[in-house]
């Protein structure tokens, strides 16, 4: 696959990156071999960084469970994990390409900020929840739906520390996919016991992400 963003594409990048607080590193976990889309995944990362002087890319090619890769959770090879203005659990599996590309653009602004754009109440209550939640969403790089629901669900990572939040594209975990019956995506599932298809309001998101600690 050769990825290239065009002139029109860089612009409006650079644009959206205006907004841009604090700086972010990008934490690539990437492997040599076995693995089809780790070097798309590492010249995507590297071309976005090029955009802003506040981005920088750090290379990891820990396997699984040793190293930053033991340190930060990773589970598989390609991922990104976005660190802002704190070390959030904000992680993207697999090739953010397609319209999973807006899902990365748009978290690096938000864990640029510390924050998220939804009503107080939520973010209040989001904040306040006390127990582990790990939230996967599903996605394919067709699919118009899924960035915003990846976007919401790394905003509820950045607002608390106990909350983890994982981007699985699905045509490439295809084994995963299978395990939790995602026929249709986005899929997103709570904790291992709740699940969601489709876009949700965010009123919804947050009552399945209650549902999973209580």
């Amino acid at each position: 696959m050769v990825v290239e963003m065009d002139d029109a594409t860089k612009e409006q990048v650079q644009e959206m990156f205006e907004q841009l607080e604090d700086n972010v590193t990008m934490h690539l976990f990437l492997r040599d071999h076995d693995c089809l889309y780790c070097n798309d995944t590492g010249e995507i990362a590297r071309q976005i960084a090029e955009l802003s002087d506040k981005l920088n890319v750090e290379i990891h090619k820990d396997p699984i469970g040793e190293g930053k890769a033991a340190e930060l959770g990773i589970r598989f090879n390609p991922a990104i994990v976005l660190h802002g203005r704190d070390e959030y659990k904000a992680r993207f599996y697999g090739i953010p390409a397609g319209h999973e590309f807006g899902a990365l653009i748009g978290s690096i602004i938000d864990v640029s900020s510390g924050t998220a754009p939804m009503p107080p109440d939520v973010i209040e209550e989001i904040r306040a929840i006390d127990k582990p939640v790990h939230i996967q969403v599903f996605t394919t790089p067709q699919c118009p739906y899924c960035p915003n629901m990846v976007r919401l669900a790394h905003q509820a990572a950045i607002l608390n520390p106990l909350i983890e939040s994982d981007m699985i594209e699905a045509l490439e975990f295809q084994d995963l996919a299978t395990q939790y019956a995602v026929f249709g995506v986005p899929k997103t599932i709570f904790n291992e016991s709740v699940s969601v298809e489709g876009l949700t309001p965010i009123e919804m998101f947050l009552d399945k992400l209650l549902e999973a600690v209580e």
